[in-house]
C-alpha cells in the first residue's frame, strides 16, 4: 500500500511547483499516494489532472476532494498551506501597511500580526481536526506568519510532528557558498533564531572557518540584500529580513497580492497546455518547496538522521528555528548554543514572538499595541496609530 501525502489548500496552481519538486526528487522518494484538498473544484479538478499527468509515470497517484476527512485519513504527511481569507485578504493587510509607509510582508511587522489575527482561528480549527484525524502523521506546515500559525496549532491539538517549514536558512548558506565558489556538501554550519529572524554563526569549509573573511571576500556583494558591514557588525550572517530589525527595511509602494491574483489565472491557463512546467512559474519563487518541504519529505521516508532546519515548539513555549535530526517517526534538536553576543537580538525577537501570540490568543486593543511596541519595525510614536487601525479592522 502506498503512504499518503495530503495537501491542504491543493487547488492552488501554485502547487505546480511542489509537482514539479516531487519529480525533480523521486528518486529519494517512494510513489505515493497525493491526495488535494481544496474547495475550489474547477482549480482542484486542473490541479488534480497536472499532477497525475507529471507524477504517474514514477509511480504516484493522485486525487483530488473537498473533504478534509478523505484527504487526511491515513496520511503519513500532511503538507498545510492553506490562505485563509485568500490574496483578498492578504491584499488589505498590506494595504494597512502601505498606509503607514511600513514594509508589506505577511510574515512580520503589522502586515503579520494582521495576518495571524485572520488566520489563526481557521487554522486552530484545522489543528484540532488533524489531531482527532491523523494523530500519528507528519505536519509541515507552510502558512504564513509561520511561527506563530505552528504554535496556534500545537496549542490547539495537532499531532504531535508537527513543525514549520522554510527553505531560507538553509537557502542563505547556499548563497554563501555559491558566491564564495565551494560546495555546500563540504561546509558545516549552525544556525539559530525564529522564522526570519535567525543568524548563521558557525560556518565552516573542511574545518576552515569562513566567517571572519566573508565581509572581504563578499567585495562589494550582498547576500539576499545582507551587506558584508552588517555582517561585521553583528559577527554572523542574518537573514535577508534583519534589516526590518533595524528600521532599514524600505517600505513597498504596494504589496505582492494583485501580482499573485494575476499570476495564479496565467499558471491556470497554462497548467491546459501540453508543455510543462507552466513557464510562468518562474516568474514567483517557490523555492520553499524544492528546499524545504520535498527534502523533509524525503528525509521523513529516509529515516537516516538526515539534518534540517525546521520551526517546532521549544521548553520556553515558543516556535523556534532550529536543527534537527529527521528519523522516521520523530526528530531530535541538534545544534551547538547561539553565541552570547547574539543574545540581544534573539532575546528582543522572542519578547516580540511572545507578545504575538499573547495578541492572538486573546485578540484586543491593548494586546495589540503591546505586540507593536515591541516590533522592531515599527516606529514607537506610531504604535497606538497603528494598533487603533488593525483593531478597527479586526474581524472584517
Amino acid at each position: 500500500m502506498k503512504s499518503v501525502v495530503a495537501i491542504l489548500g491543493g487547488s492552488t496552481p501554485f502547487t505546480a511547483a511542489l509537482v514539479e519538486a516531487l519529480r525533480a526528487a523521486s528518486a529519494g522518494i517512494p510513489g505515493c499516494e497525493l491526495r488535494l484538498f481544496g474547495q475550489d473544484v474547477e482549480a482542484l479538478e486542473r490541479m488534480e489532472r497536472y499532477g497525475d499527468r507529471r507524477l504517474a509515470g514514477l509511480g504516484w497517484s493522485v486525487s483530488a476532494t473537498r473533504r478534509l476527512d478523505e484527504a487526511v485519513d491515513g496520511a503519513a504527511i500532511v503538507v498545510n498551506q492553506i490562505r485563509y481569507g485568500g490574496l483578498e485578504g492578504r491584499s488589505r493587510d498590506e494595504d494597512l501597511a502601505c498606509r503607514f509607509q511600513l514594509p508589506a510582508d505577511e510574515t512580520l511587522g503589522p502586515c503579520g500580526l494582521t495576518s495571524a489575527l485572520r488566520v489563526v482561528p481557521g487554522i486552530r480549527e484545522l489543528a484540532t481536526e488533524l489531531g482527532r484525524r491523523c494523530a500519528d502523521a507528519w505536519v509541515l506546515n507552510l502558512s504564513n506568519p509561520l511561527s506563530i500559525t505552528t504554535a496556534a496549532m500545537i496549542r490547539a491539538g495537532a499531532p504531535a510532528k508537527c513543525l514549520g517549514l522554510c527553505e531560507l536558512p538553509a537557502a542563505t548558506v547556499a548563497e554563501i557558498c555559491r558566491m564564495l565558489q565551494v560546495s555546500i556538501a563540504d561546509v558545516d554550519w549552525e544556525y539559530s533564531g525564529l522564522n526570519h529572524r535567525g543568524f548563521v554563526f558557525a560556518l565552516k569549509h573542511r574545518g576552515e572557518d569562513l566567517l571572519p573573511a566573508l565581509p572581504q571576500r563578499l567585495d562589494g556583494r550582498t547576500i539576499f540584500g545582507i551587506t558584508g558591514e552588517e555582517i561585521r557588525q553583528v559577527g554572523a550572517v542574518p537573514l535577508k529580513y534583519f534589516r526590518l530589525s533595524t528600521c532599514a527595511g524600505k517600505p513597498a509602494a504596494r504589496g505582492r497580492a494583485e501580482f499573485l491574483r494575476e499570476l495564479k489565472e496565467t499558471i491556470a491557463r497554462e497548467m491546459e497546455q501540453p508543455a510543462a512546467p507552466p513557464p510562468s512559474l518562474a516568474m514567483r519563487d517557490l523555492s520553499w518547496y524544492g528546499g524545504a518541504v520535498v527534502p523533509m519529505i524525503a528525509a521523513i521516508f529516509a529515516g537516516d538522521r538526515r539534518r534540517m532546519i525546521v520551526n517546532c515548539l521549544r521548553e520556553d513555549g515558543l516556535v523556534r528555528e532550529v536543527p534537527v535530526r529527521v528519523s522516521r517517526d520523530h526528530l531530535a534538536v541538534v545544534g551547538a548554543e547561539a553565541p552570547a553576543h547574539l543574545a540581544p537580538w534573539l532575546e528582543r525577537w522572542a519578547a516580540h514572538e511572545l507578545a504575538l501570540l499573547q495578541a492572538v490568543e486573546s485578540p484586543g486593543l491593548e494586546a495589540i499595541e503591546h505586540a507593536l511596541a515591541l516590533d522592531p519595525s515599527v516606529p514607537h510614536a506610531r504604535v497606538r496609530e497603528i494598533g487603533r487601525a488593525i483593531w478597527a479592522g479586526y474581524g472584517n
